[in-house]
């Protein structure tokens, strides 16, 4: 086994090895569930960059994550359109939004708490995600090692000024106040 892949254990949990972690892209989903009248609505974002620093204790790691706003896809050109203009996003005059963890809480076996700074236009948030580890190993080719995360949570996106809505005849707003965060992150130990 490499000095990678040496064990690093907790709470009968196998670590993955301290070092600095890079998004596969290719297998990692930013994803969001919004209410829109009477159903849902999913939406993710494409374009994303970050690094993850796995630290020796868990709780001294860290995350830094930048996503480009004009990335978002809803599987409507209208909707999407919509979420980039001034009335959500503004992606023109802001064209990242930024989480950066604060904290990292270690819940007992593979869950943990990530708390950090959500930056979306010119607003700044505290945010904690629920976490989980889902293990880690070597790449499919053997040239290096692999992790995979999820974390979610619910954010009021009027805390981050994007209040625009508009009644519905039925009763209600066409939609809704909540925005459910969904990330399914698999990273790769930086050489």
């Amino acid at each position: 086994m490499s000095q990678a892949m040496a064990n690093r254990e907790v709470e009968g949990v196998e670590l993955p090895p301290a070092g600095t972690w890079t998004f596969d892209k290719g297998h990692t989903n930013l994803e969001f569930v919004a209410r829109h009248m009477l159903s849902r609505v999913r939406g993710r974002f494409t374009d994303f960059d970050g690094r993850i620093q796995i630290a020796e204790r868990p709780e001294d790691s860290s995350v830094q994550v930048e996503i480009r706003t004009d990335s978002i896809q809803t599987n409507s050109d209208y909707r999407d359109n919509h979420l980039k203009s001034e009335d959500f996003l503004q992606a023109e005059t802001y064209p990242v939004l930024t989480f950066t963890s604060t904290s990292v809480r270690p819940l007992g076996g593979n869950r943990f708490e990530l708390a950090g700074d959500l930056t979306i236009k010119d607003v700044t948030n505290a945010v904690v995600l629920d976490a989980e580890f889902g293990g880690f190993g070597s790449t499919m080719d053997g040239s290096g090692t692999v992790a995979f995360f999820s974390a979610s949570t619910e954010i009021d996106r009027e805390a981050w000024d994007m209040t625009w809505n508009v009644a519905v005849e039925t009763g209600g707003l066409l939609v809704g106040k909540k925005v459910r965060i969904e990330i399914d992150a698999e990273i790769n130990l930086a050489e």
